[in-house]
């Protein structure tokens, strides 16, 4: 995944060792990054050596040869003793770095952006290194299956009937893709993630490992004795472009139509999206999140875990919920919304510092009353 800029493919080894996490290897240079990302804006100005980089590091544990990423002046003095090649820091610290001497600081505009793509680029895991090759023998694939010869099918993966699977894309070991589903470019699924009949997945998605897309959505009728009776949901799930599925997910299929997630959203671990909903563009959603059925969610929702959210509500764009919002009413006004019942944050804070001090109203009342009697 590249986004903005498409700073194209990354360039990295993996090299895992004993006992610590695998560290991931690089060749290139302040003048390349430079290069590669001034045409965007991101990384405006080199100061110092144009200095070799073979790793990207935590300041904390950062050595000779690394790159780094500085937001805050307190870890300026930890580059001054650690002495890496590359500093990546803002316009505003630049100047804290004067007296590192060797130091290449590159200047960007936004240095959480600029570690992401950065990072993307030179220092994302190398799926390549697990050595499976193109199609694992173990692997199951439907004849009539359509894989691009680019794409990776890993160890004990199933491919189901009319499967599409798309360039640069790889099914990860015990992955399950069943008939009809169609996965786009760049995608990975994850261990023992389930695809399933007729879902559609756009390019640059992340599954993660032990997610359910497609799972059945939860509809039922009851009888007279209270019994359920199922209602069977054949529609499906449409995940757009660029979107991050978190392990152990699950995403529900319609009824009849499509459960949509808009181009750029991401789910972290754990959280469950019910058939019918749609939600918009470039969400934020951590573990624990919930959405009920036929919800409709507008686009930039954050929501902080955890979060519940009514059967058929709709929310309005630009939409912040917090502090374990309970939303039970639709939100048609952008903000930030928290607790339950929700309440708008402002008000949320006021009633919770006078919820802190009931207690001792309580008191004060009942003495009054006293008092008065």
């Amino acid at each position: 995944m590249h986004g903005r800029g498409d700073p194209g493919p990354s360039r990295c080894h993996s090299s895992p060792q004993p006992g610590s996490e695998a560290l991931t290897t690089m060749q290139t240079s302040a003048r390349e990054i430079l290069d590669t990302f001034l045409p965007q804006g991101l990384v405006v100005e080199l100061i110092g050596p144009d200095q070799p980089v073979r790793r990207i590091a935590a300041v904390e544990d950062c050595a000779p040869g690394d790159l780094v990423f500085v937001d805050r002046a307190e870890f300026v003095p930890l580059v001054a003793e650690r002495r890496p090649a590359v500093a990546v820091t803002s316009s505003a610290l630049k100047a804290q770095f004067a007296g590192c001497s060797g130091l290449g600081v590159l200047v960007a505009t936004d240095v959480g952006l600029a570690q992401a793509f950065i990072k993307q680029r030179y220092g994302a895991r190398d799926y390549e290194a697990a050595g499976w090759g193109r199609i694992h023998p173990s692997a199951v694939v439907h004849e009539t299956a359509d894989i691009h010869e680019t794409a990776a099918v890993e160890p004990r993966a199933v491919i189901g009937r009319n499967v599409h699977v798309g360039e640069r894309t790889r099914i990860m070991a015990g992955a399950i893709v069943e008939h009809d589903a169609r996965i786009g470019s760049d995608t990975i699924v994850h261990p023992n993630a389930v695809i399933g009949y007729g879902c559609v997945l756009g390019d640059e998605v992340v599954i993660g490992a032990g997610a359910v897309i497609g799972s059945d959505g939860f509809g039922y009728a009851q009888d007279r004795q209270r019994r359920s009776h199922a209602i069977p949901q054949t529609g499906i799930v449409v995940l757009g472009d660029r979107v991050r599925i978190g392990a152990n997910c699950c995403v529900d299929r319609a009824a009849y139509r499509a459960t949509r997630i808009g181009a750029g959203t991401k789910l972290d671990n754990l959280c469950h999206v019910a058939h019918n909903v749609q939600i918009g563009e470039d969400c934020l959603m951590t573990s624990m999140f919930c959405v009920a059925g036929s919800t409709v969610i507008g686009d930039r929702l954050i929501a902080s875990s955890p979060t519940a959210i009514i059967d058929h509500a709709r929310i309005c764009d630009d939409v912040v919920l917090v502090h374990r919002a309970g939303v039970a009413a639709d939100i048609d006004r952008p903000g930030t919304y928290a607790g339950l019942p929700l309440q708008p944050w402002k008000e949320y804070a006021r009633n919770t510092a006078v919820f802190r001090k009931l207690d001792d109203l309580r008191r004060r009342l009942a003495a009054l009353e006293r008092k008065a009697d």
